[in-house]
């Protein structure tokens, strides 16, 4: 029993070890200024679309996928979306998507 115990311990130590930090924690203000500088130019400041193509945040257009998805699909870009892969940290990206899950 005791070694069970000490495995799934060790178990959920490892798992929160392997988790981003900011899955942990986000940074909504950090997320909110990536977004302004990053994103706002095509899906508007308020999450309203400034073009046709973008998805709109207000309504969560696409954003109840899982985080992981929408990690990827930042990082490669889609349709007239440029990929972030390289110039924005997972992190950052992470905390853009609670930013964005926060916009009415």
């Amino acid at each position: 029993m005791r070694s069970m115990i000490v495995t799934v311990t060790l178990s959920l130590g490892l798992l929160a070890a392997s988790v981003p930090q900011s899955a942990l924690a986000l940074d909504l203000l950090r997320g909110q200024r990536v977004y302004n500088q990053r994103c706002a130019v095509c899906h508007g400041m308020n999450g309203v679309p400034t073009i046709q193509q973008a998805p709109s945040f207000v309504t969560k257009e696409r954003l109840m996928q899982p985080d992981m998805v929408l990690l990827q699909r930042v990082q490669m870009g889609k349709n007239s979306c440029p990929p972030f892969m390289g110039s924005l940290k997972n992190d950052e990206i992470l905390d853009v998507l609670h930013y964005a899950r926060q916009m009415r």
